[in-house]
């Protein structure tokens, strides 16, 4: 008797040994958590987000790296208040508004008042109230 066909479908779905699916979770949070990196050395632009699309990748990818992420002594916290309910810090708050209003202004000069300013400056206002309304931490 002839032995049946190999699936190719098994042979797909694994790349270096790893699922591709679990594979592209490592993927989405590595890049994530590298861009949110080298954003905490660039003033103004955000770090955090990044890192919250870290762990959660890593979560469904990677839980051990996602547990390093919530154990880093600088980012931990504040992810960990994040996972907790969706927490941010008054520091935090201030920080991101401050930004998100230097964002806007950077636009504004650079580019001129126009209806995609004006557009995005309704985006990112009802992104700072958002933001401000967030609870936060617990003590």
């Amino acid at each position: 008797m002839n032995a049946p066909p190999p699936d190719h479908r098994i042979a797909r779905r694994l790349l270096f040994g790893i699922p591709l699916g679990i594979l592209l979770w490592r993927v989405v949070g590595v890049v994530s958590t590298s861009v949110g990196l080298v954003n905490a050395f660039v003033p103004i632009l955000p770090t955090t987000i990044f890192l919250i699309i870290g762990v959660w990748a890593f979560g469904k990818g990677a839980p051990h790296w996602r547990e390093r992420l919530l154990q880093h002594r600088r980012f931990g916290k504040p992810l960990r208040d994040w996972e907790d309910g969706g927490r941010v810090s008054r520091r935090g708050k201030v920080l991101a508004v401050v930004g998100i209003s230097a964002s806007w202004m950077i636009s504004a000069y650079f580019v001129g008042l126009g209806w995609i300013i004006a557009s995005l400056g309704v985006v990112l206002a009802s992104l700072a109230i958002w933001l401000a309304t967030r609870p936060l931490p617990r003590d």
